[in-house]
């Protein structure tokens, strides 16, 4: 025993000296990189690409005999792009081989590998060739490959033929031996994305795979895959995927065992998870059957739920006569207060070898409970036939659904099911969506805000949908709208889905035209649509316009926090036109409009568009450009526009009733033109605007940001013109400059039109330049600054005829106060001419060179002086016109005996209610002065002295026209009796002469004393 052991020692200590001589030779002999240039050069005379293997070969002697690539790359076919590189490759080599100089690899090590996978619209891949066989196999090379080990990897798929991109990183794998026609064990675990479906998950991929393509046969057994992420528009998506699957797909034969798959996720805010659990199906050659295969379905949202289950009874036959006693299921959806059960079942056959499969009648019946409802609940039935043929790809059913008052029925038939063509007719007497969806839907219920994509919207989706079909409702019910007639042809053809001959009436607007979308990348809207009239109050009570003075309750500041930003009309692609007869819109009524409208996501074209717009026959060119910070340009005509009727005003004021100050003082919120930027043109042939009108108007627009210039601003007006700017500075305190030059312009119904003022008549011009600022009506009119002047002929001072009252001095009662009245309207002072300048200072305009030249009165400069108070709308105004001598005009030579007399006017009050003052004690002052001095004497003259000097005028006057005693007078007392003798005591006698009044006596002695 001792020997065998000693013997058996050294035995094994000589196999391993043996192995230790092999390994010592194999590293003094053998140099990998000899075989490095020989690998290059075979792949770049095999297959025309560029092998790189940077580095030396480095060779491992545990655990395995192998070698270290390092980093390797591969080009694309003929070029020098990278078609695949690995960050390191190491590859395991059985030992024998390598002793007789050839290489076969035994276990592969691979990290960072990268791939660009491309398939090219032709349909070919870019690794095709690599995909060819070889004439001959190389006898140095040799793959038996016993174990993949990849870690840290990526692959990336192209498809040039439709954009889709798909992506694999973060890949890791282990394996055992992989060959074809074998059983290998396989873990995995990748992040996988795509653009077509969208998809953003994390994969783990276990089981025992068996895979034979010659034979067309493929087993999993143990299969566990678990799928995390985001799948279409579902976020937090989870698909579990367990059990046993044999399938030989050549000869259509199944074995499933314990098959059962789970997902569930949030799409959009609702919670979905479907299962399916497919306990046993065997589908043999001569012989089919199943347990029992259930599907399970549940929806849950903040208004409602769903729950669907579903069961595909035990099927029986062989596959060329395969029946089952049924497809059963039932269904309950709650919404709010409203709930539906239902149940269906349809006997099921088919014929597996023909791949055709029949559900000749699916019937169906409804409950429905809403305590809305007008008896609680309601009952529907519906019932399907369908027929599928899987070879030939064709499949059609037929099908109606009643549910009170809603009877639907129509067919679908589809061919191709790997690109659906889709044919349908959908007709209905009467859909009431009220019923079927409730009215807790159909109510103006606010939809959730989200902020909209200003990114045009991808619908490439579209691109593989193909529609043939009509659609014909009597009529369909969803309050508060009413839509009767539908009738409409779509159809999609992959590059354009088209709604053609639409016409429709909705509530008492008759729809007729044309719809399209193409170009699914970026869509493009098209249209071409004819509506007979629309009332818009009807659908927008929610947001009816604001009423006139909502305005003064908002803060300038407050639409300046929110600039003007039209993003959102970045996703539109759209051209088209609309044509509508008649529009209304709060009193605002439009008619034969029509619009062409053009956007492209980076500008926006009206162009034209014209309507007419109550009495305005409206024609415009409008562009919308730099639509996050929107640029307007424009071309606007218009015949005629009465602006009055969009503008808020307070009640006019009228003679009889003055302006009501307190409501004049409205806030101006300029707000708005901070963020305009515009610039255009305007003509219009007729304007009213603050009762103001004009003709042929030009303006000319330039706004920038918060400053809005109007230059031109030229019009005709009241037999002349003008010709001006206007500018706004809104960025702060709104400031305005106004000039204009107004030329051969008749003042009178100019002033009667703008402030409601008759005093003044004539045909000249005015020219005017002022400034102001404020954030209300009455602080713009108090900050008013600046000039004016105006140069009248041929006109008159209306309300006073300051001839006409001098002449009728004879019948004034009372010379010694000034007397006032208000302005008749009936009278007129006439004059050939009148000028004047105006320095305006807080809102006030001060005047002291009035000049006018009348038949019988002169105003030189100096001799005027007043304000015009434009803030309060009052005047102060003195004015001392001078009588010239005239044989023509308004006094004639009957007012010669005043030549060279300067008569006080004085106008004040309102400018609606004008008071005219004249001081005729002062006329009767000159002219006394001008026919006594030298004339009078004695105690007469020392009373005309103190008339005309004096201040007691009236005692001045009793003293000149006052009784006078008989002894004194010489005369005969006025008592009507003889004068008694002289000593004699006067006789008595009640019955006197009547007296004089001392009234009458004084009119009497003035009209003598004033020679009238």
């Amino acid at each position: 025993m001792k020997n065998i052991i000693k013997y058996t020692g050294m035995a094994l200590g000589g196999i391993v000296a043996l192995v230790i001589l092999l390994v010592a030779y194999f590293a003094l002999t053998f140099n990998p990189n000899d075989y490095k240039q020989q690998i290059i050069d075979l792949v770049k005379e095999k297959k025309d690409r560029t092998l790189t293997i940077e580095g030396d070969i480095q060779l491992s002697f545990w655990p395995k005999i192998g070698a270290d690539l390092g980093k390797v790359s591969v080009s694309e076919y003929q070029s020098s792009t990278v078609f695949a590189s690995i960050n390191s490759a190491k590859v395991a080599l059985s030992v024998l081989p390598l002793l007789k100089k050839q290489l076969v690899v035994d276990t592969v090590y691979v990290d960072g590998v990268k791939a660009n996978v491309i398939k090219r619209k032709d349909g070919s891949f870019n690794f095709d060739d690599l995909l060819s066989k070889e004439e001959e196999e190389s006898k140095i090379i040799q793959f038996d490959v016993q174990g993949v080990n990849i870690s840290n990897s990526e692959v990336t798929y192209t498809d040039e033929s439709n954009a889709s991109k798909y992506a694999i990183s973060q890949f890791n794998m282990q394996s055992g031996p992989i060959a074809l026609a074998k059983a290998f064990d396989l873990t995995a675990d990748f992040n996988v994305t795509s653009n077509q479906p969208v998809v953003a998950a994390k994969v783990t991929l276990q089981g025992n795979f068996f895979a034979d393509p010659e034979n067309k046969h493929f087993k999993v057994k143990g299969l566990d895959t678990l799928m995390v992420g985001d799948v279409l528009t579902g976020k937090n998506v989870e698909i579990k995927v367990n059990g046993d699957v044999d399938a030989k797909t050549e000869q259509l034969e199944f074995l499933v065992d314990a098959l059962k798959l789970t997902a569930s996720g949030d799409f959009e805010g609702v919670k979905q998870a479907v299962a399916l659990n497919a306990p046993s199906l065997n589908i043999l050659k001569d012989k089919v059957s199943s347990e029992k295969v259930t599907v399970e379905l549940s929806q849950i949202k903040a208004d409602g739920d769903l729950k669907l289950n579903m069961i595909l009874a035990d099927l029986t036959g062989s596959p060329k006569a395969l029946q089952s006693s049924g497809i059963s299921g039932d269904i309950a959806m709650t919404q709010g207060k409203r709930k539906v059960v239902g149940k269906f079942a349809s006997p099921f056959s088919g014929n597996l070898e023909q791949m055709v499969f029949e559900i000749p009648k699916l019937v169906g019946q409804l409950d429905i409970q809403d305590p809305t409802l007008p008896n609680g609940a309601i009952k529907g039935s519906f019932n399907l036939a369908a027929h599928a043929d899987v070879k030939k790809e064709l499949a059609n059913s037929q099908f109606n659904l009643n549910v009170a008052d809603t009877k639907l029925n129509g067919d679908v038939a589809v061919a191709s099911f790997k690109q659906p063509n889709i044919k349908f007719n959908l007709i209905a007497d009467k859909l009431n969506l009220n019923q079927l969806l409730g009215k807790s839907s159909a109510a103006a219920k606010k939809p959730a805000t989200s902020k909209a994509s200003n990114q045009p919207p991808d619908l490439s989706a579209l691109s593989t949908l193909l529609l043939d079909g009509k659609v014909k409702v009597g009529s369909i019910l969803y309050d508060p709208y009413r839509l009767s007639g539908l009738n409409v042809a779509i159809k999609a053809d992959g590059k354009k889905l088209a709604l053609t001959g639409l016409n429709v009436k909705l509530d008492d607007s008759q729809i007729k035209g044309n719809f399209a979308i193409s170009q699914f990348k970026r869509a493009l809207y098209t249209f071409d649509l004819d509506i007979d009239q629309i009332n818009l109050d009807n659908y927008m009570a929610a947001n009816a316009p604001a009423k006139a003075d909502s305005s003064a309750s908002k803060s300038p500041s407050q639409s300046a926090d929110k600039p003007l930003d039209l993003s959102a009309l970045k996703a539109l692609n759209a051209e088209g036109s609309i044509r509508v007869g008649q529009l209304k819109y709060g009193k605002t009524k439009a008619s034969n409009i029509n619009i062409k409208l053009e956007a492209n996501g980076e500008k926006v074209n009206l162009k034209p568009l014209s309507a007419k717009v109550d009495d305005s026959q409206v024609r415009a060119n409008v562009n919308i450009s730099q639509l996050s910070n929107p640029m307007f340009n424009f071309d606007v005509n218009i015949d005629k526009l009465d602006a009055d009727r969009y503008i808020a005003k307070n009640e006019a004021a009228t003679p009889t009733k003055p302006a009501n100050k307190s409501s004049a003082d409205t806030p101006i919120d300029l707000s708005a033109l901070k963020k305009l930027n515009a610039t255009g043109e305007a003509n219009i042939g007729w304007l009213k605007i603050a009762n103001v009108k004009t003709q042929n108007v030009k303006l000319g627009l330039q706004a920038d940001n918060g400053v809005v210039m109007l230059q031109p601003f030229a019009a005709n007006l009241y037999q002349g013109s003008m010709s001006g700017s206007l500018k706004v500075d809104a960025r702060a305190t709104p400031t305005i400059v106004f000039k204009q030059s107004m030329q051969n312009v008749a003042i009178a119904p100019l002033m009667v039109d703008a402030i409601n003022n008759d005093m003044l008549a004539g045909t000249g011009a005015v020219n005017i330049e002022v400034t102001t600022q404020g954030n209300s009506v009455n602080a713009l009119k108090k900050a008013l600054a600046g000039n004016a002047a105006l140069n009248l002929a041929d006109g008159a001072v209306k309300g006073i005829d300051i001839a006409g009252s001098i002449r009728d001095m004879k019948n004034k009662l009372n010379v010694l106060k000034q007397t006032t009245a208000d302005a008749d309207s009936r009278k007129k002072t006439d004059f050939s001419e009148l000028t004047a300048s105006f320095v305006i200072k807080n809102g006030v305009a001060h005047n002291e060179d009035l000049a006018m030249k009348a038949p019988i009165l002169r105003l030189g400069k100096g001799d005027s002086r007043g304000d015009i108070d434009i803030a309060n709308e009052a005047i102060n105004y003195t004015a001392k016109p001078t009588i010239v001598k005239s044989l023509k005009g308004q006094g004639g030579a009957e007012l010669d005996q005043l030549s060279g007399i300067s008569i006080p006017v004085k106008i004040t009050g309102s400018f609606a209610k004008p008071k005219f003052g004249m001081d005729l004690a002062a006329v009767g002052t000159a002219l006394a002065q001008s026919k006594l001095l030298d004339k009078v004497g004695g105690e007469k003259g020392a009373a005309v002295k103190e008339l005309i000097g004096g201040d007691n005028k009236v005692d001045a006057l009793k003293g000149l026209l006052g009784k006078k005693k008989a002894a004194e007078a010489g005369t005969t007392p006025a008592t009507g009796t003889a004068p008694a003798p002289a000593g004699e005591a006067a006789p008595t006698n009640t019955e006197t002469a009547p007296q004089e009044a001392p009234k009458s006596l004084k009119e009497k002695a003035l009209k003598e004393l004033l020679n009238f």
